[in-house]
């Protein structure tokens, strides 16, 4: 017959509860608008000049458009980091472009 070995419970360690990450702010990346300034005298050259654009891969990056007369603004929203993608790519789609100012973006106040 054998003996009875005794198994002592070592203590164990408890689950450590995950703790609240509250104070954590998430920083959203930097943006800049680039404004490019299709200009045509014919209301067809215009939607040809916006479809190859929307067609394009700069598409993915246009956030609105303003329409005044003969003239059509399109708002650029990209990175920093994406500005010398999209100008090359903006002058290889649309080389009649006119390519107008640059500015930073606040998105803290846009939400």
């Amino acid at each position: 017959m054998g003996f009875a070995q005794v198994l002592t419970r070592h203590d164990t360690v408890p689950d450590i509860q995950p703790r609240s990450r509250s104070n954590v702010v998430p920083l959203r990346a930097p943006r800049v608008q680039l404004e490019v300034l299709l200009t045509g005298t014919r209301p067809d050259r215009q939607r040809a000049n916006l479809a190859t654009l929307f067609h394009s891969p700069l598409g993915v990056y246009v956030s609105h458009t303003d329409v005044s007369r003969d003239n059509v603004c399109v708002h650029f929203n990209i990175a920093p980091e994406d500005l010398d993608f999209t100008l090359h790519s903006l002058i290889t789609t649309l080389s009649e472009a006119t390519i107008g100012r640059i500015t930073r973006r606040d998105m803290r106040k846009e939400g």
